[in-house]
């Protein structure tokens, strides 16, 4: 089976140094063994500048992470991608006030729908990047579910994370088995809990902010939470699909060195 190009997300890992320092962080991520980053618009939108700098070091970004907001609008992230010759557009952030109940869910759905169709057209996919929120309940209902069944499953693909659906109180391998035909990639991200016993049902408290936990779990290295990264390969491996993210929001290492740990994890324990 072919093997996909195993990325890594930038933000918010290595923080201020991706506008800093972008020839720096590239380095680092080449010297761990991957083979792309996903991001933002590199080089402040510059496409020339963002292709020089990748290209000399052999690195792709083939996904373009954005967030979702009142006027959300996805036209320069196409073409800057498109012209970087990228493949997925990911959007996160749907639904973060989460007091609201499924009404920022709903009203989401038909932007997400007209951005989805905007990159089929042109020749990219788009993808829902969920959090831990989203997993929220309101009568009996998630926002996330409400919002995976106002969208358009063959126009808004999903980048499933699996930190954050264990981190909602979901088995991440049953979640992601449940939409496997909807996901075109995955963030790989472990989780390790750190909170009180018994350990709250549902979402982890708190819901907002992604950073820090406030002292329930914690982002690790690859192979060193309670993730079960080798069953969620086991689903995916047989859909031969181009493109792994693996992320981690903050280390207690330097992050090029959290890098090469989860990269040789990967590369041993998963075989990619």
């Amino acid at each position: 089976m072919a093997k996909p190009k195993i990325g890594i997300q930038l933000n918010p890992a290595f923080g201020q140094r991706t506008t800093e320092d972008l020839p720096g962080v590239l380095d680092d991520v080449k010297r761990a063994g991957f083979d792309g980053v996903e991001a933002g618009l590199l080089c402040d939108g510059d496409v020339a500048q963002a292709k020089r700098v990748l290209g000399d070091r052999g690195l792709v970004q083939w996904s373009l992470h954005t967030s979702f907001g009142p006027s959300y609008s996805i036209d320069e992230e196409i073409d800057f991608l498109n012209a970087l010759g990228g493949k997925f557009i990911v959007v996160s952030g749907v639904g973060i006030q989460g007091s609201e109940g499924l009404r920022p869910y709903e009203e989401a759905a038909e932007s997400l729908n007209r951005a989805g169709e905007a990159c089929k057209a042109a020749g990219l996919i788009f993808c829902h990047h969920n959090h831990g929120w989203e997993f929220e309940e309101f009568d009996g209902k998630s926002g996330i579910e409400r919002l995976y069944e106002l969208t358009d499953p063959a126009v808004v693909k999903l980048c499933v994370d699996v930190f954050w659906a264990l981190y909602g109180g979901r088995d991440p391998v049953a979640f992601l088995q449940e939409h496997l035909a909807r996901t075109a990639f995955v963030h790989l991200k472990d989780l390790r809990y750190i909170g009180p016993e018994p350990r709250r049902r549902g979402v982890l408290h708190p819901l907002v902010p992604r950073v820090p936990l406030n002292g329930e779990a914690e982002y690790v290295e690859l192979g060193r939470g309670e993730v079960d990264l080798p069953a969620i390969w086991r689903l995916l491996e047989p859909l031969n699909q181009l493109w792994v993210i693996y992320e981690q929001d903050e280390a207690s290492i330097p992050m090029s060195e959290a890098a090469t740990i989860s990269r040789k994890y990967l590369r041993d324990r998963l075989g990619i």
